[in-house]
């Protein structure tokens, strides 16, 4: 097995290359970040870091992911205010890491700027890159833990240990695909020395490893503790959280075909897959011949174990196509020797152009319509409307709606004294509801006065009292 392609030399305008790339990514990323209405899983992630901030609050719960977006949000929220635009910021700094690291993957092989650019304007890494979710944290993270691992492997500069530690324990304290990630690297270091069979222990990197493993082990308690001041956190954050899963993958929580990132796949991420398909003749005879390096044995390792695990996982959902479209694309690039051909390089920029356009369309253009198999249930520019009215109202106001499905009005209504409630109870000015509430609410002399549509298929009506009443 060859131990590594060749390490070309990061030149003067590689340099500059990859800072353009980040410079776009940049603003791609804040250009009309705060322009589409904050979503139902966004809106609780942004409400319980404000909660975090203001009331000191945090309990670990595996249906809300973990607890390093709330701190970190919290932490933004502390300095620059809460607002849309800052809720958004996490997800939006960790893309750029991911994007960082992608490019100085150079120091392996030649395409890697090409890895890169698909990780800025792929359309579901750039729409998920401005929503307040935990997937571009823990795939950035990820990404970063491969380019330390595999500097540690060619260099054997112990920082990298550092490094890969630090942002395994920030992946894993983000959500629970961060254990699959982790477990797709260690599997295949495992796999790779018993191939070999290497069995030594590299002792000087043990000697790091060790006070990087009490680091790591310390921001990973100390989040899921909250501070340590809940400390069965830590088993919700083991027991508990792989329990509750397995029991969400029984229940077909979320379930979709096993066809269905197939189908996101051809609509958007067409660009990583045609890389992939051109890639593996060359992969196989490179491994045909023992010529693979371990850097190309991984690339495709974790191609596969990824592809089988988010296909077996009964929840399917699009923000998980971002698992999918970055292997596809760090698998492609490295075979992307074609586009130094011009027919090669024709077809490329042909298929770029059109991804980009599209992923452009979707993050800035028709960023909330849901007809996009890509934008699930998102919050309707009504929302915002409603919640403005809640706010310039002159008197008291109730929103109930059964199964308390009203967000994101808790995170609009952040600053306001509004009651919030599954069941109706008197003494209200106003009631916001949903559909099935509004005949017996007026018959409590109410007047309907407002449809508002919270996302497609549910909507919100305003009614207040009628004089006298």
């Amino acid at each position: 097995m060859a131990k590594f392609f060749s390490n070309p030399e990061i030149s003067p305008s590689m340099k500059k290359l990859m800072l353009a790339l980040l410079l776009i990514a940049l603003i791609t990323r804040l250009y009309a970040l705060d322009s589409r209405p904050i979503d139902h899983d966004e809106s609780i992630h942004a409400y319980l870091s404000f909660r975090l901030l203001n009331n000191h609050e945090y309990r670990y719960d595996p249906a809300y992911h973990g607890p390093f977006i709330y701190f970190s949000t919290a932490g933004i929220f502390g300095v620059l205010g809460d607002s849309k635009f800052t809720a958004r910021l996490v997800p939006v700094i960790f893309s750029l890491a991911g994007i960082f690291f992608a490019a100085r993957m150079k120091k392996f092989y030649s395409y890697a700027p090409v890895f890169a650019l698909i990780m800025v304007f792929s359309p579901s890494i750039l729409y998920y890159s401005r929503y307040l979710r935990n997937d571009l944290i823990v795939l950035a993270s990820f990404i970063a833990v491969i380019y330390s691992y595999f500097s540690y492997r060619l260099e054997r500069n112990p920082a990298y240990i550092y490094l890969a530690v630090i942002f395994s324990a920030i992946m894993i304290s983000s959500k629970e695909n961060g254990y699959l990630y982790l477990g797709t690297l260690i599997s295949f270091v495992v796999f790779r020395r018993i191939y070999e069979r290497d069995f030594s222990l590299d002792v000087r990197a043990l000697k790091h490893f060790i006070p990087a493993f009490l680091i790591g082990s310390i921001i990973f308690a100390s989040l899921y503790s909250a501070g340590f001041s809940d400390m069965d956190g830590l088993k919700r954050a083991t027991i508990d959280s792989f329990r509750h899963w397995f029991t969400m993958h029984g229940q077909k929580d979320h379930w979709k075909p096993i066809y269905y990132y197939a189908r996101l796949i051809f609509q958007y991420e067409f660009l990583p897959l045609g890389m992939v398909l051109a890639g593996i003749p060359e992969f196989y005879e490179r491994l045909k011949n023992r010529k693979v390096s371990e850097f190309e044995l991984f690339a495709f390792y974790w191609l596969i174990t990824a592809f089988l695990i988010y296909h077996v996982l009964s929840h399917k959902v699009p923000w998980l196509l971002v698992h999918l479209t970055a292997p596809m694309a760090f698998f492609g690039s490295i075979y992307a020797r074609y586009l130094s051909r011009k027919e090669g390089a024709v077809v490329f920029a042909v298929l770029f152009a059109v991804t980009a356009g599209m992923a452009g369309y979707l993050a800035y253009v028709d960023s909330t319509n849901t007809n996009h198999d890509l934008i699930y249930i998102q919050a309707q520019p009504d929302i915002e409307l409603l919640a403005e009215r809640i706010k310039q109202f002159n008197g008291s106001v109730l929103v109930f709606v059964p199964g308390n499905d009203y967000w994101p009005l808790p995170w609009y209504l952040r600053h306001e004294n509004v009651g919030f409630s599954s069941s109706y109870y008197g003494g209200y000015d106003a009631v916001v509801t949903s559909e099935g509430q509004v005949e017996s609410v007026k018959e409590k002399g109410y007047i309907l006065d407002g449809k508002y549509t919270l996302r497609p298929g549910h909507d919100l009506y305003w009614l207040h009292k009628a004089q006298g009443s």
